[in-house]
């Protein structure tokens, strides 16, 4: 993977693609940021190059065009319902402790 997601993806252990008024990227926030002190979180919906950003989001993920869209140490995970999931089963603290 290259460009601007891959970049960004690379430079925290847990980054969210989000939209400021999105309830499930609320709670993906809330979720991801309650287990991890580095989180990152980019508004698409308030940058100025969010509409190409979440473009190259659907194409790098094969089609994840929905938000939140969710990396856990540079992996593509899903989205809320898959974060919770992994959460649930414990497999998300061991990513994160890996």
């Amino acid at each position: 993977m290259s460009g601007r997601v891959a970049q960004l993806t690379g430079a925290n252990a847990v980054v969210i693609f989000s939209w400021v008024r999105c309830p499930f990227c609320v709670k993906a926030k809330a979720l991801l940021n309650g287990i991890s002190k580095d989180v990152a979180v980019y508004e698409l919906d308030t940058m100025a190059d969010g509409d190409a950003l979440h473009k190259e989001i659907i194409s790098v993920t094969n089609g994840h065009d929905t938000v939140p869209a969710v990396w856990v140490k540079n992996q593509f995970v899903g989205g809320f319902s898959e974060v919770d999931a992994l959460h649930k089963q414990g497999k998300l603290a061991q990513m994160l402790s890996e």
